[in-house]
This record gives structure tokens, sequence and C-alpha cells, in this order.
């Protein structure tokens, strides 16, 4: 099997402080209306715990979509320190980080977008990674189409967005998503175009913090393949509680770059006694299960368990 090689993406991760951020849940991403929402901003490949550093040249940018719809600019501000964590096999990896925080004054869902862009010495663009995080305030889904109405508008290519309602989806379900915007966004930086778009590889995982990576390795994650008909949407599974990641590549053959991608943060709570909310779809790819599962291989695509290179 070939392994792709660990796209580092663009991650955006609530938390009281920034170790609670690293050692982030599901129920983090859920507040009360009023309170204010602390965000940090990682480079990272979040099934491995494997952070990147953010140098002092990257363009980096933040905006919100508030439940009612209007978008706003966010203060970044770049860390003063770094800190390092043992990820297991004699492997340290050293993270810094942007902070903000958003004041979640409205009831409903908030999106954080977020947005890395590099220039060559000709201003040409080299690079454009993007993301997208999904906070809750309070109990009411108001705004959560608000993404897919009003997610270009802060200035992406391409925004990845859920088809529906996807506050309080359980472990167990599948939910569909749509990539909105200029598809040929992932062109760039290969060889042959059509390989990135017929079809386009979307690497869905679960999020591994630092300690669980030194404790079981690696964390499970499916690959996706999306044909790049106008405004494409594929379902996946998102098997077990935890933070998820939906990360559309510019890989060439599930092997290559991650100059240009688009990115979905989402939390999953733990499966109560109802079956949970599933998105039925006809091009559905079953989500793989916990972490060492390999019996999906054959149904989901390739069931990737990284390793160190």
């Amino acid at each position: 099997m070939v392994m792709p090689a660990a796209a580092h993406s663009v991650i955006v991760f609530p938390g009281a402080d920034q170790a609670k951020s690293v050692n982030v849940t599901a129920d983090d991403f859920y507040f009360n209306v009023g309170d204010t929402a602390k965000l940090y901003l990682y480079i990272i490949h979040p099934s491995e715990a494997n952070y990147a550093e953010i140098g002092e040249s990257f363009n980096m940018s933040q905006q919100v979509i508030y439940p009612n719809g209007t978008i706003a600019p966010v203060t970044l501000t770049r860390s003063t320190s770094n800190v390092s964590y043992d990820v297991g096999d004699d492997t340290i990896v050293t993270a810094n980080w942007y902070s903000s925080n958003i004041k979640l004054d409205q009831e409903g869902v908030y999106y954080v977008y977020s947005d890395q862009k590099a220039y060559d010495d000709n201003g040409v663009q080299t690079r454009e990674r993007t993301s997208v995080t999904v906070l809750y305030a309070g109990d009411s889904s108001t705004g959560w189409d608000n993404l897919g109405k009003s997610g270009l508008k802060t200035g992406a290519s391409v925004v990845l967005n859920p088809t529906a309602d996807p506050r309080n989806i359980q472990a167990g379900s599948s939910l569909s998503f749509k990539l909105t915007g200029d598809m040929k966004f992932f062109e760039q930086e290969v060889t042959d175009p059509k390989d990135i778009l017929n079809p386009l590889p979307v690497e869905v995982g679960i999020y591994t913090t630092p300690s669980q990576m030194k404790a079981n390795g690696p964390g499970a994650h499916t690959l996706v393949h999306v044909k790049s008909n106008a405004d494409p949407t594929f379902s996946a599974g998102v098997p077990s509680e935890g933070v998820w990641t939906f990360v559309a590549l510019n890989q060439e053959g599930e092997i290559g770059d991650d100059q240009y991608q688009a990115v979905f943060v989402m939390p999953v709570s733990a499966k109560n006694s109802g079956s949970g909310s599933d998105s039925d779809d006809d091009g559905s790819i079953p989500g793989v299960g916990v972490i060492g599962l390999i019996a999906c291989i054959g149904i989901a695509g390739a069931l990737i368990m990284r390793r160190k290179q």
C-alpha cells in the first residue's frame, strides 16, 4: 500500500489555555451565550499530533461568521514561545501557535475561518491553506447553513461545508459535505491536474493528542474520493467520539503536496441511546471504526495507519 505524505493543515482548536487546546475534546466546542471562546491556531497533521513551525513571515488571517450571517475579522496574536511534545518513537515535536478570542454574544452556530497564503518574489500565490472550525453557543442551530451561503465572502477559493446541520452529531453517524467554489484551486503544484480533480481525495480523520500518539500510535483515517463535478458532494462516517477533521487535499495519486487545501473541524459526541442522525447519499463511503480497525479497507478505500517517515 502506498502511504500518502503527511499533509499539514491549518487547524483551530478551542481551549481555556494553550495546553488545554492541545488536549481538546468534543465538549470544548460547546459554549454558553455570552462566553468568550479562546482559540488556538496550529499547523498540524491532526492524526499524528505532528506540528509544524508557523514562521513569522507566514501570512495568517482569521474571520468569524456569526449566527446572524455577519462576517468580521478576528485579531490573531503569534505566540512568543514554543512548546515541545514527546509523541513516541524518540520523536519530539515543537509547536507554536496563533491565539484569538471571539465573543459569543449570539445564540447559534459560529464558523471560524482561518487562512494561510504565501507568495513568491513576483507576487504569484504559491499556497492557500484554509480551515473552518465550528463552535456552538446555546441550544439553537441558528446559522448552521451560513457557511454554505456566505463562506466564499470570506475570500476563500473553496469552502468545505456541511449540507445538513452538524450540531450534536453522534459517533456512528455520517454526514455530507459540499465543496463550494473554484475547484481549479486544487490544480496547482501538481503534474497532472486530472489526477487531483478526478477524483479529489478528502482525508477524514480524528485528532490525536501528543499523549495519545505516544501511548497508542497514530490515529486512523480514510480517504474519501470525490468526483469533481460542479459543487461536488460526499458523505463520510464518524465512527467514534472526538474531534474530527475533513481535509480536501491537492495530493497527487494520494501522495504529494499540501499547498492548497480546504479543511473543516468539528466535534462528534458520544453515541447515546438514540440512533444518531445519519445523512444518506448515493456517493457515501463508510467511515472507519476506532483506531486499529482494518476490516473496512475493502469498503471504504484506503485505511491508513500513519507511521513516521
